[in-house]
């Protein structure tokens, strides 16, 4: 269904509106475009660059991307093999012979994070030297020699270290840098001019820097040498160029230009592996991408987090609608925004930003929710502050979008309380990196 001109205006007046009450509380500072059949429905930049500079975010800013550069590295992996270069069933040994473990995972294993690999951003480890210059090889010497965490197929757990090793698998066969194979194959023929790969000290016109939000104030993210995300997250782009990239994954390439065939866009796109089928059987990974098969709107698409930027793409095919969010504060609640944004133009209810809520509510809140087996949840206040913590961790403020959903700045979490039909909360549901896990209260 196409929108008419002026349900367009009304859909754009919604949108900024929705998106200045998140910017005005200090929620968001970023750049967004909406397409619905190809076309914009709306876009617009909110908040600075560069506060030290008074610099603002436009559609034309451009952000680091984070783990949405999975995508990127899927697409050159499928058009090496277009070419016949590489087979995606094939072991991680036909390329990196010296590889450990490489004759038992497959180039399918590391693109669908069934691999077993240890991930190398989650070790105890990572903060300590991602501000450190690292080479590719030393990057892999770190998690190569690990056990691997479960046999190659027989789970799936998000690795970034899988994407490293096939950021090397694509240098090797190509006998390009990673960011020079991208330039040159995927990102210039698709007219992408404002995305590219972040060399590590190089300096990139109109990049907005990275902050984080908190007590009510800016601050610098902790800084990241930017060769420590490789093809795992190393990417800058704009709002406008991802648009330009989903227009050629959905809708059969950018004007007359395509970079991979029909069947390799297919696969890449399709619901290969559940990520955690017994608690999340809507959830599945494709080729650098996440597909939802929520019964209401199936989505595809792959957010991002690296210091001081927070990202989402994505597409709703059965709308044709293609939602772009990017944004240089780290705290930002960027999944919540982008399916509110796809809500107002599906014309369906949506969680307005607010920061006011009644606090005597949260009493109806405060116990403890059962999440799995030996891990809970527990609610408290303090001081009028809603708070949570799970076994063993640290205790995180949350804040509401509305009186029954609330989200915190830390980490990506969300909690929905659940009331029963006598109106007290029987349940939280938990939404976090993609998963939604329903916890009934115990206490």
């Amino acid at each position: 269904m196409k929108l008419a001109a002026h349900k367009k205006s009304g859909i754009s007046a919604e949108i900024d509106a929705y998106l200045k009450a998140h910017h005005e509380i200090g929620w968001f500072s970023g750049a967004v475009i909406v397409l619905k059949a190809c076309k914009t429905v709306f876009t617009r930049g909110y908040g600075m660059a560069s506060l030290e500079y008074q610099l603002p975010n436009t559609p034309q800013t451009r952000f680091r991307l984070g783990s949405v550069t999975k995508q990127f590295t899927a697409a050159a992996i499928l058009q090496l093999q277009d070419l016949g270069l590489v087979d995606v069933h094939a072991p991680v040994s036909t390329y990196l012979p010296d590889y450990p473990h490489g004759n038992r995972i497959t180039l399918h294993h590391l693109l669908t994070h069934t691999a077993g690999i240890p991930n190398y951003t989650s070790f105890w480890d990572y903060t300590q030297w991602m501000t450190l210059p690292t080479t590719l090889e030393e990057l892999i010497a770190r998690f190569q020699d690990l056990p691997l965490e479960f046999e190659p197929g027989k789970e799936c757990r998000y690795s970034n270290s899988g994407y490293v090793l096939l950021t090397q698998v694509i240098e090797t066969v190509s006998g390009q840098s990673y960011g020079d194979y991208l330039k040159e194959h995927l990102l210039q023929p698709l007219g992408m001019e404002n995305t590219g790969y972040e060399y590590p000290l190089a300096v990139i016109d109109g990049l907005a820097n990275g902050y984080q939000f908190i007590d009510d104030g800016y601050l610098k993210a902790q800084y990241i040498n930017m060769s420590v995300p490789q093809g795992a997250g190393g990417l800058y782009s704009t709002v406008e160029d991802l648009a330009r990239w989903n227009q050629f994954l959905f809708d059969h390439g950018v004007g007359d230009k395509t970079i991979l065939r029909d069947k390799a866009i297919a696969t890449m796109t399709s619901p290969l592996v559940p990520k955690n089928p017994d608690e999340t059987p809507h959830l599945f990974y494709g080729y650098g991408l996440e597909i939802n098969k929520q019964p209401k709107h199936q989505r595809i698409g792959h957010g991002g987090r690296i210091n001081g930027f927070v990202t989402n793409l994505e597409y709703y095919p059965d709308q044709d609608v293609s939602v772009a969010v990017l944004s240089n504060v780290e705290t930002a609640n960027i999944e919540q925004i982008s399916q509110d944004l796809a809500a107002i133009v599906f014309g369906e209810p949506y969680s307005k930003p607010t920061s006011e809520v009644d606090p005597s509510v949260y009493e109806d809140y405060i116990g403890t929710y059962q999440v799995a087996p030996e891990f809970q949840v527990t609610i408290t206040t303090q001081a009028n502050q809603l708070r949570i913590q799970g076994t063993g961790q640290s205790i995180f403020n949350l804040y509401p979008t509305s009186e029954t959903e609330f989200f915190t700045w830390v980490i990506d979490l969300r909690v929905v309380f659940n009331q029963g039909s006598d109106g007290t909360v029987e349940s939280v549901t938990l939404l976090q990196n993609g998963q939604e896990t329903v916890a009934p209260r115990v206490d």
